[in-house]
């Protein structure tokens, strides 16, 4: 015998070959439901796994910012942009008007 609508709840199951979706009575209130694909995690992987991932973005951060600033053999050092030497810039940037010059400006956000 069928169950009435609102006797019904309904899981939805998502999976790589899909989405199901499955009655559950509401009736039983002793009904546990377990599925061969179900995954439990446990706090602990999960934990350290954020705290790796943490760790990895703020290493990258610190690389990025303070140890990534070589230049190739040959080329000029990289210079940080400021105020105190914003006016060399333009000063070089003016005095190379025969050749070809591009400032390109660019921001982590």
């Amino acid at each position: 015998m069928q169950a009435e609508f609102s006797e019904h709840d309904y899981l939805v199951v998502l999976s790589g070959c899909g989405a199901h979706v499955l009655p559950v009575s509401t009736g039983n209130s002793q009904f546990r439901c377990q599925f061969a694909g179900e995954v439990k995690m446990k706090r602990k992987p999960v934990i350290y796994g954020s705290l790796a991932i943490a760790i990895a973005v703020a290493l990258f951060v610190v690389y990025y910012l303070y140890l990534g600033s070589a230049a190739p053999a040959g080329q000029q050092p990289l210079v940080r942009l400021n105020a105190s030497n914003f006016e060399a810039l333009k000063n070089s940037f003016n005095e190379s008007a025969d050749s070809i010059r591009v400032i390109v400006m660019l921001s982590p956000t």
